[in-house]
């Protein structure tokens, strides 16, 4: 890149000198209050008014950047599912069978039924064990005269 910018800055001094001294030409004998020896000032300063800037940028390309490349982090891992432990229940027995023991109807074993459950849930831990509420409702039916098996 250095070198780009190194002939391009030469280049274009040849090719402003030459930009300035071109113009009329006068062939015949020179005239005694002018001399041509070279290039004029006109050409000097159209030179360095297209040299300085060119010569600027080419001091701008030899400078090292003043970029800092920061690798890109790591990706973070995929999100991990974590799941709430099931509680543990105790295996629970299956729903007894009722029979009842003083011929009882299928309507009054029903309301018997929906009483006992009623009254189990008033019973101490039988909201939060299965296990204690069956064995209130049990009771319960067999207080009222029902066979449970």
């Amino acid at each position: 890149m250095k070198t780009v910018f190194r002939v391009l800055v030469v280049s274009s001094l040849i090719a402003a000198t030459g930009l300035a001294s071109a113009g009329p030409r006068y062939y015949g004998p020179p005239p005694r209050h002018y001399s041509h020896g070279g290039v004029g000032i006109g050409g000097l300063v159209l030179g360095l008014a297209v040299a300085l800037p060119l010569i600027a940028l080419a001091n701008q390309a030899d400078r090292s950047p003043d970029v800092v490349y920061v690798p890109a982090p790591a990706p973070l891992p995929p999100p991990q599912v974590v799941y709430a432990p099931q509680p543990a229940y105790a295996p629970s027995r299956p729903a007894p069978v009722i029979y009842p023991r003083q011929g009882q109807s299928n309507a009054q074993l029903e309301s018997d039924n929906r009483e006992c459950n009623r009254w189990a849930t008033t019973q101490q831990a039988a909201m939060a064990d299965a296990g204690v509420f069956q064995r209130a409702v049990e009771a319960c039916m067999d207080g009222r005269g029902y066979t449970l098996r």
